[in-house]
Parts: C-alpha cells; structure tokens; sequence
C-alpha cells in the first residue's frame, strides 16, 4: 500500500483559515488518527486528501502519484484517486439493498457483472455481513450500516482508507466493539488508513500514531504512548486525557535534572526531559492525575485536603487542594481520611510550555 504525504496545507473559509501549514506522512500499511476538537481542521485535512476540498496551497501525494499540487495546478478529481472513503453519516443509498450498495462503485468501474457478484460477496465475508445481502439500509442497525459502508469502501481495492467519524452514531458499547473489530481487519488487510475523531479513547486505542490538531494547525505527533506521556503542549495535554498543572520555577538539580519549586512542592519535582532557560525562570509542567501518589509516610511529600473521591469501577477519583493547589489523582484503592500525603515521583512530570 503507498504511503501518503501530505505537505503545507492551507485552506480558508471567508476569512477563517481552517488549515494552517498542516504537513505530515501516513506511512505504508499505518493507521493514522487526526485527533482534535471541532473545528479544528481534521476533517477538512480528510477531505482534501479524498478530494472532495480544494486547499489554496500546498500538495497531497500518495505513492507514485499527485492528487493535489497548488504550484502545478494539479488536482485530481474524487473518483481518480483510489480511494475508500467511510462519512460519519455512512451515506448509503436506502432504495438499494446491501449488495446493490456495495456493488455501486463497481458498476461506476463498468466492472462485468459475474466480477462485481463475486466481490460483493467476498468484501461482505470481510465484514460478516454475507447474509444481509438482500437487506435494505431501514432492516439493519447502525453498526450493521456502518459496515455496509466500509465494505462499499473496500470494494474496489483501494490504496488508502479514509475514516470520518464513523463511530459516532453507536453506542458506546458497540463503538466500543466496532474499534476492535476495525482494527483487526485494517491490520489483516495492511490497509493504509486517515481516520478522523475528537474521541480520544478511540485514538488511543486504534493508532499507530497520533496527530493531535487546533485551530489548523498541527500541535503535537507521536506514538499514543508518546502524545499522552509527553504532550510537550498544554492544549494537548488537556485534551488528551485529563491532567494536572503546576506552575514553579526550575533549578537545576543533582546530575543536571530540572526541578520544578513551587508553594505547594517546596522541595521540588523532578521534570522528565530537557528544556531551554536559565535557572529561575518560570514553567509550567503537567502531571497525569495517575501518575500522583498517595503515602503514609511523613516527609515524602504535601498533607492534602480530600475534597471529595468517586468510585469509577478500576479506580478512585479523589479531588484533593494542597495549599491553594486542586489536584485530580487516579488510585487503586480509597485513601484514608485526611491523613495521606501526596507524592509525585521522578520524571513523570514534563514540560508543557
């Protein structure tokens, strides 16, 4: 499958710049996930890759062929670019049954007849749907139209798969099952996948890799493990998860690690990573709320004030003010009365300013 680069777009609506300088690469057989709130630009990202916007500058590629370069006034219409595209709202056709859905791209293709039976029923196998062929769109549920409309997607063997939300009209529950059952087919296909969502649960769990957005423009890539443990943003570690910031002044402590010093920690956070400014300046770092400790133990850290704690199945949620400080953190077990102190351990704050 080719892989897709995607280069210095930049797109506007009226006045407003919904696409600022976006640029990334989707590496052969990955799925990438466009992770941001609305309006960010995910979608229009999406769309001018499938062809269905027109950015004013910039160019889109995929393997050995242009779909988009503003320079050389190439842009490739929709139906050229070999491309399987899935909308939020699935737009499938309700006078059609299953089949005649799935076998439209094919017929657009002016594929023969006994080609366009077989793969209907092959692509249907792929997403177990083979005996609803002769279904209509009003007999099925939403997650059996939603895979209606991925296997109409794939019809064609496309290069590349273009994901738009398509989870948003499930339940939690079968968004839940979908997302694993997603997964597995794009990983035994190898299919190239964009996928759009403002879900980060669902970007967490199906990326390879993440590239979080705002306001058009692209604030943060990495691994899921890597966007979350080191957002190096303040906007993406407070979209990405919940999270805990404390504002001090960094010194230089033993080996050359920095220390935050704030009112509350006195004695200072260990900060994991490297970041440029002489001893004394101001930052601003961000802790996860599970990353923070709670102890017995005298001395190892602040004597907080439990505001109050919930019960959320695999762990606690206490909120908790230390000094002028609120602080959410994530504990296996209830902590006890207003005796624990709480601990934030080496490197497991970083720098978000």
């Amino acid at each position: 499958m080719p892989e897709i680069h995607v280069e210095h777009l930049v797109k506007s609506f009226g006045t407003n710049r919904v696409l600022d300088d976006v640029s990334f690469t989707v590496r052969d057989k990955e799925f990438l996930t466009l992770l941001g709130p609305s309006g960010c630009g995910k979608t229009t990202t999406l769309m001018s890759i499938a062809g269905f916007q027109s950015p004013e500058r910039g160019a889109i590629r995929c393997g050995d062929d242009t779909f988009f370069d503003a320079d050389a006034r190439i842009d490739s219409p929709a139906e050229h670019r070999n491309l399987g595209v899935v909308f939020q709202s699935y737009a499938i056709w309700p006078h059609l049954t299953v089949a005649g859905n799935v076998a439209f791209p094919l017929k657009v293709r002016r594929q023969g007849k006994q080609a366009i039976r077989s793969r209907v029923a092959e692509v249907l196998e792929f997403v177990e749907m083979g005996a609803y062929a002769d279904r209509y769109p009003y007999q099925l549920s939403g997650g059996q139209q939603q895979r209606v409309a991925l296997a109409r997607a794939l019809a064609y063997s496309p290069g590349v798969l273009l994901l738009d939300e398509p989870f948003s009209n499930l339940d939690a529950k079968l968004r839940e099952r979908s997302r694993t059952w997603l997964k597995q087919l794009q990983h035994s296909l190898g299919l190239t996948t964009v996928f759009v969502t403002h879900d980060q649960n669902e970007a967490m769990a199906m990326s390879d890799r993440i590239v979080v957005m705002d306001q058009g423009r692209i604030l943060r890539s990495g691994t899921p493990e890597k966007v979350y443990g080191e957002p190096a943003d303040r906007r993406v570690a407070e979209f990405v998860g919940q999270c805990n910031f404390l504002t001090g002044i960094v010194r230089t402590g033993p080996g050359g690690k920095h220390l935050l010093l704030t009112p509350e920690f006195p004695d200072g956070i260990v900060v994991r990573g490297r970041r440029d400014g002489a001893d004394g300046s101001p930052a601003t770092v961000a802790v996860r709320p599970e990353d923070i400790v709670f102890t017995d133990t005298a001395g190892d850290g602040p004597e907080p004030t439990i505001l109050d704690t919930s019960y959320l199945g695999d762990h606690y949620q206490s909120r908790v003010s230390v000094g002028g400080l609120e602080l959410i953190v994530h504990s296996r077990t209830r902590p006890g009365g207003d005796t624990s102190h709480v601990r934030i351990p080496p490197a497991v704050a970083t720098f978000v300013d």
